[in-house]
């Protein structure tokens, strides 16, 4: 793997510290009721303060944000399926004093309620049932599924043992790896309007309850009547257990800045509700906008090769980035590196990457963001390939030519495949995040 490097200002060990990790910077309050938590910004996961990030602590209820996120994911809008409650959903939850809205075996429940159910009410029940709807009929198969999603996201310290948050050894996440869960969830669809609710839900008599259920917003933040309302704040939740004490992650937004915010194991509600409060005055006195970070082209130029003989050379272009600085820092702080391949074969995954790394010192978490590079010249280089027989056409095409469509097909192909894998689209920009950390992680 090579990495080639271009910066928008000339420091030399900047480049250095951005393959390998930065040290963590000195900035944002330090909070003594609450163990951890991180400040990202919504749009590119760029973290821009943060206290004990990655210790792995007990989540409690904001593990459902994973559970809502996959039951999204497998509805794709569509909210009207029936959902039949298992014993399983039920009675695993015997002896816990947990938060349900007493399902019954047998029930059938439409998954919009369980969905509504789950994120106001929190309801392990509701959880359970949804594990069992997106991970093929078994709790334990739902609960995979969310670790899959964790390796997909690139996250190591999260591994989840239960689709509700009721406290276990082997249930465990961090305060970042939470912040990028909340990210991915909220590209699913449907997943912010359900995370963003500030309505009752009713919840309609099923074929076994005849009684209407009703589910209100339980964070006070979001409560205008509270004493800890936080206009910012656009969605929530909120967890407790005796072992994780007090978990809390949002969605805020002021003046167009949307950012994420995370805290876990905070002393008591109050508490977690002041130090919250203190966080979001923090971050939108300190990121008021975004500064853009302009594309390069011809960043770097890729090797393309067929059946092991060489086709030509790509370039590839870097494609720019808006991102929240604080003040003082400028464009010139901001770093650009490129991390991709030595050679790339055709029909494979093109892996590469523009990092752009943040320079903050005292003023913002020193971090980057990985954006995926885009590709010029590769038409042109099939294109002057056809007519000519070459060793690696067999690679492309049957017939035994390059052919034009076929090859930019297949490495459309590739790039999807990869892409798909890393990153999701959001506001038509697409991003895959990745920060600075000492140890390479």
């Amino acid at each position: 793997m090579k990495r080639l490097t271009t910066a928008f200002t000339a420091l030399a060990a900047l480049v250095v510290l951005a393959v390998f990790g930065l040290p963590a910077g000195a900035a944002g309050p330090v909070l003594t009721a609450t163990e951890a938590y991180c400040i990202m910004d919504a749009d590119t996961g760029l973290v821009l303060a943060q206290q004990n990030m990655d210790e792995e602590l007990h989540p409690a209820s904001i593990t459902k944000v994973m559970t809502l996120g996959l039951a999204c994911e497998k509805a794709q809008g569509d909210w009207s399926g029936m959902v039949t409650v298992s014993h399983e959903d039920v009675y695993s939850l015997a002896g816990t004093d947990s938060s349900h809205i007493a399902l019954l075996e047998g029930e059938k429940v439409p998954v919009k309620d369980l969905l509504y159910a789950t994120m106001m009410a929190s309801a392990n029940d509701g959880a359970n049932a949804l594990a069992e709807y997106f991970g093929g009929g078994s709790i334990e198969d739902g609960v995979q599924a969310m670790n899959d999603q964790v390796a997909q996201l690139g996250l190591v310290h999260t591994h989840f043992a239960n689709p509700h948050g009721i406290s276990d050894e082997n249930h465990y996440t961090s305060c970042y790896d939470m912040a990028q869960i909340l990210r991915w969830a909220l590209t699913q669809p449907g997943f912010e309007e359900l995370f963003t609710n500030n309505e009752m839900y009713i919840m309609e008599p099923t074929n076994l309850q005849p009684v209407t259920r009703y589910f209100s917003q339980q964070d006070s933040m979001r409560i205008g009547s509270s004493m800890f309302y936080e206009p910012t704040i656009l969605g929530s939740k909120i967890g407790y257990t005796d072992i994780a004490r007090q978990t809390y992650v949002c969605l805020a937004e002021k003046n167009g800045v949307r950012l994420i915010c995370v805290t876990m194991r905070s002393d008591s509600k109050a508490d977690r509700y002041a130090d919250v409060r203190t966080l979001l005055d923090y971050a939108f006195s300190t990121w008021t906008s975004y500064t853009e970070i302009p594309a390069v082209s011809g960043a770097a130029s890729l090797t393309v090769q067929g059946g092991g003989d060489v086709l030509g050379t790509v370039s590839l272009d870097a494609p720019g980035i808006r991102i929240p600085l604080a003040a003082g820092l400028t464009a010139e702080d901001v770093a650009l590196t490129v991390d991709l391949p030595d050679v790339y074969t055709l029909g494979g995954e093109l892996d590469g990457w523009a990092v752009y790394t943040v320079s903050g010192g005292q003023a913002q978490e020193s971090a980057s963001v990985r954006v995926p590079l885009t590709t010029s010249g590769l038409r042109e280089m099939l294109a002057a390939s056809r007519g000519t027989e070459h060793p690696a056409a067999s690679d492309v095409e049957p017939q035994g030519r390059i052919s034009l469509v076929m090859g930019a097909a297949v490495l459309a192909v590739a790039l999807a495949g990869a892409g798909a894998f890393w990153y999701r689209r959001r506001r038509g920009v697409t991003l895959r995040v990745n920060r600075a950390d000492p140890d390479g992680i």
